[in-house]
């Protein structure tokens, strides 16, 4: 009895602990997203109130004596502010400061809300650099070459070429429909292949012949005759290997990489806006979210640091999108204005906010129940 507590004690400090890194995660991505909005308020004029790490009552404040903005700490270890001033007044309630968010000119306000969703895209390439530098990225490779096939005869592939590029074009994956995307590339009689063989990149070019079919032990198919069955094929199968890459050759997929996750997510979400895909298997509040990196901290920092690139790159499509309370919401009223030469009622703007923010909490609460009840 008093071995099975110890070990029921140690198992839940050990949850708490990978619940306690999820959250240190997801606050980082939060202070990175707040980082972009204040760094570029600052760099053009703007007055900021306050830069604050979590919600709800302060546990840390320190004044900067010299321009009186506030840093603070609060109690809820879930979101992040920068305060602009004058940034939620409206007619009746309008700050005199001339560097006010809502006096300096549209295309700078632009910036300055654009710059959040673009740190968390630059902090997302810089996190894949180091998880492809020192974790690999997953990426096909080939196997199971066929004896008969002209691959082989011209060696132009062999056992374990990590597949980087299809007729040109950047091979990413993510799920097993990627994999078959990329090599459906492969439509003519012949095909141009970019290989990684022992660190370096070849080009090669392949072509189609005559070869045994083979099973998924690698047998050769044989028809009702007992000969065997042949196909106008490559004559190679794929697989998957997790890949290390030096660090400029990362560097560079790191990007394409985080365009790809972008697609990814604006895909998936028009799956589910047309119903395609469900939202009780796919959506999830921030308890969903806290629960998948923790579950990926078990697995390992590598598994964590791939599971914190996709909720970056997320967090920075999400937050521009037009939808009230989030930034492209903002860039949206914002754009308006420039273009009508004067903005829309401050205060239907601020309600259309205020409703849409309790919406975004109501449906993040929901989609974590739905979750849990499945």
């Amino acid at each position: 009895m008093t071995l099975s507590l110890i070990v029921a004690f140690s198992s839940a400090l050990s949850t708490i602990g990978y619940v306690l890194l999820a959250i240190l995660c997801l606050m980082f991505m939060v202070v990175v997203h707040e980082l972009g909005h204040y760094i570029a308020g600052k760099a053009l004029g703007f007055k900021i109130n306050e830069f604050a790490i979590g919600f709800g009552p302060a546990l840390f404040k320190k004044t900067n004596k010299k321009n009186g903005e506030v840093f603070s700490l609060r109690a809820v270890p879930l979101g992040g502010f920068c305060m602009f001033e004058g940034e939620e007044d409206d007619e009746d309630k309008k700050s005199s400061h001339p560097r006010a968010f809502n006096e300096l000119a549209p295309w700078k306000r632009l910036i300055v809300l654009f710059s959040g969703a673009f740190s968390n895209f630059l902090s997302s390439i810089i996190l894949i650099t180091i998880l492809f530098t020192f974790y690999g990225q997953i990426l096909p490779t080939v196997h199971n070459i066929s004896p008969e096939s002209q691959i082989y005869e011209q060696d132009a592939l062999k056992e374990c070429d990590v597949i980087l590029k299809v007729n040109g074009d950047i091979v990413n994956i993510l799920t097993q429909d990627d994999i078959d995307r990329n090599m459906a590339k492969l439509k003519g009689d012949s095909g141009t292949l970019t290989v990684l063989r022992n660190g370096k990149r070849i080009k090669t070019t392949i072509q189609r012949s005559t070869v045994y079919e083979r099973d998924q032990d690698n047998n050769i198919v044989l028809d009702e005759n007992g000969a065997p069955k042949t196909k106008f094929a490559y004559g190679f199968t794929v697989g998957v290997a997790n890949t290390k890459l030096n660090f400029f050759h990362a560097f560079g997929r790191a990007f394409s990489y985080s365009f790809f996750l972008v697609y990814k997510i604006l895909f998936l979400l028009g799956q589910l806006i047309t119903g395609k895909l469900s939202f009780a298997a796919s959506a999830g509040g921030p308890v969903t979210v806290i629960k998948a990196m923790s579950n990926a901290g078990r697995s390992g920092f590598g598994s964590l640091l791939f599971v914190v690139c996709i909720i970056s790159a997320n967090l920075a499509v999400m937050n521009l999108l037009p939808l009230p309370a989030l930034d492209g919401s903002k860039m949206v009223f914002t754009t308006i204005e420039w273009v009508r030469g004067k903005p829309i009622n401050r205060k239907i703007e601020n309600v259309i906010h205020l409703v849409g923010f309790v919406l975004l909490i109501a449906v993040a609460i929901f989609a974590d129940v739905i979750q849990f009840i499945s």
